[in-house]
């Protein structure tokens, strides 16, 4: 169940969202909803992202070692499967 908050909006701003909901045949409401969940969700890829690059740091190893490293592990499941 969804909870109603007051919160300020400049005026401009809710113009340009007006504008856009109604661009979009949306509810003011439901296009603002879909821009929240969408960059929600882009910050949970960046945070993975930033944590994907600290581990590759981490690790040692570079860009260009990754396709070898890559293909060792897929030999080693291989030959586990045998």
């Amino acid at each position: 169940m969804a909870s109603q908050k007051n919160m300020h909006v400049p005026d401009d701003l809710l113009t340009a969202m007006s504008d856009a909901a109604q661009a979009e045949g949306k509810t003011p409401e439901e296009w603002l909803e879909h821009v929240v969940r969408a960059r929600l969700d882009d910050r949970k890829w960046q945070d993975l992202l930033a944590y994907g690059r600290q581990k590759g740091n981490e690790s040692g190893y570079t860009e260009d070692d990754v396709p070898g490293v890559v293909k060792e592990w897929r030999r080693e499941q291989k030959d586990r499967g045998r």
